[in-house]
């Protein structure tokens, strides 16, 4: 059995990010100790491991908890799973094409910046570099 501090440490997590998940739901203590520390056993490791590649593929907190109740009612959860990354791509691909868009805006602006060192430009509330339509 590991108490907080011990699980925390060994993890690389903070005790706060433990009682954190505890309240989310995402992680529960086996039970208490004499002195009413919360006790873990070795499966909130796999637990931990679980929710920090999870994060890491880009899950929030909220669909990992979904995820850990599908599993926790004795269901595979990989349908759910599947669904989460398709939606995760899509709108990494959308977040990426804007991303593409606002380049290509910084970059034709930047050109026309770099053709007009020395634009008129009176200093005062607005910079022609930034104008709408720069003359």
């Amino acid at each position: 059995m590991y108490r907080i501090g011990e699980l925390a440490r060994e993890a690389g997590v903070s005790p706060d990010t433990l009682r954190f998940y505890e309240r989310l739901g995402l992680l529960r203590p086996v039970g208490r100790s004499e002195g009413k520390y919360r006790l873990y056993d070795a499966g909130a490791f796999q637990r931990l491991g679980f929710i920090q590649q999870a994060q890491a593929l880009g899950l929030s907190l909220e669909e990992i908890r979904a995820v850990l109740e599908v599993m926790e009612a004795g269901r595979p959860p990989c349908a759910d799973v599947r669904r989460v990354l398709y939606q995760k791509v899509a709108l990494l691909e959308e977040r990426m094409a804007q991303l593409t868009a606002l380049r290509e805006a910084l970059a034709a602006r930047l050109k026309w910046a770099e053709a007009h060192p020395d634009p008129a430009c009176d200093g005062q509330d607005h910079c022609v570099y930034l104008d709408p339509n720069p003359a």
